[in-house]
């Protein structure tokens, strides 16, 4: 099998052509969400960036009882839990950062 899971902690789906934005064009982005499961109502429990992030590799609710950070060593995120499976994963960020979690990581 083979997965995709792209997380985006600060894009707004109402900027991009497969949830009805006309303006902006992403054909290599359309054609993926052609083929593909999207979800129409999925939301994080925090805004800012980082707690959001936690929220998205973890699956819980964090900002409310945790302080403001990255995820913990004994957080079990899904690239860790995915890798402990045999799963090769990769992260793509915005910043040149190694990711312990994920078998590679590639900056953007």
């Amino acid at each position: 099998m083979r997965a995709i899971i792209l997380l985006f902690d600060s894009l707004n789906k109402r900027y991009l052509p497969p949830y009805g934005d006309a303006l902006t064009k992403a054909p290599n982005f359309q054609r993926l969400a052609a083929h593909a499961a999207t979800f129409e109502n999925s939301y994080v429990g925090s805004m800012p960036c980082m707690p959001a992030r936690r929220e998205l590799h973890t699956g819980r609710c964090n900002f409310l009882h945790r302080e403001w950070g990255p995820l913990e060593p004994f957080d079990d995120s899904m690239p860790e839990l995915l890798k402990k499976a045999g799963i090769y994963t990769i992260s793509a960020n915005l910043r040149v950062e190694p990711s312990e979690e994920c078998d590679a990581s590639v900056p953007r």
